[in-house]
């Protein structure tokens, strides 16, 4: 009897291990849309800086401009890639990620009435991703992209699912009307005193 038992009981804690190292391969929950943490994932093992970076085909944006947003650096399997208007406390969503063109990306996140998000599909090893947002329909000021990814390949040779990097931020997209109006303050600033 002791040894059904204890079969018993190495199967469950074996049965539940693998659904903690299997994760989420086919993205991110909607739990983690606010919070960005991949939890069934258990506390980071990253240690290291992160080696990401998000880019973005401009660094200003107007009201329902359409901005190119890459992910890169080093190899990634998962990822999750909010915008936020800086400084903003209530973790809101700004901004609407497009369908994507890539089958490695899907929209989430999507219940919120100012904006969404984007993960993974799959976790294949992916070097990039370059995915379309369209800003808000009003300026919100400064926006920063909060994102989440789940290392893979290189520097990790084993499977670390907990080898990630939670709610790192871009650098701010800034609108366009406020770089505009800097640049004309300065002119007026500059011809008031030539007079």
């Amino acid at each position: 009897m002791e040894t059904y038992k204890l079969s018993t009981t190495f199967l469950v804690c074996f049965v539940f291990s693998g659904s903690l190292v299997s994760s989420y391969p086919t993205g991110a929950p909607t739990g983690a849309c606010t919070s960005l943490n991949p939890d069934s994932h258990g506390p980071s093992t990253a240690k290291d800086p992160s080696p990401y970076k998000l880019s973005f085909s401009s660094s200003t944006y107007k009201p329902g401009d359409v901005i190119k947003v890459t992910l890169s650096g080093a190899m990634f399997k998962g990822f999750l890639i909010v915008g936020r208007k800086e400084g903003d406390v209530s973790m809101a969503n700004v901004g609407f990620f497009q369908s994507p063109s890539s089958s490695d990306a899907q929209l989430l996140c999507t219940t919120g009435k100012d904006g969404n998000g984007m993960t993974h599909t799959n976790n294949t090893v992916k070097s990039t991703i370059t995915l379309a947002w369209k800003a808000p329909s009003e300026s919100m000021g400064n926006i920063e992209f909060h994102y989440t990814v789940v290392r893979g390949g290189a520097p990790s040779v084993k499977v670390d699912p907990a080898d990630y990097f939670m709610d790192l931020k871009s650098a701010p997209l800034k609108p366009a009307s406020d770089y505009s109006d800097q640049v004309l303050q300065f002119k007026q600033v500059g011809r008031a005193n030539n007079n």
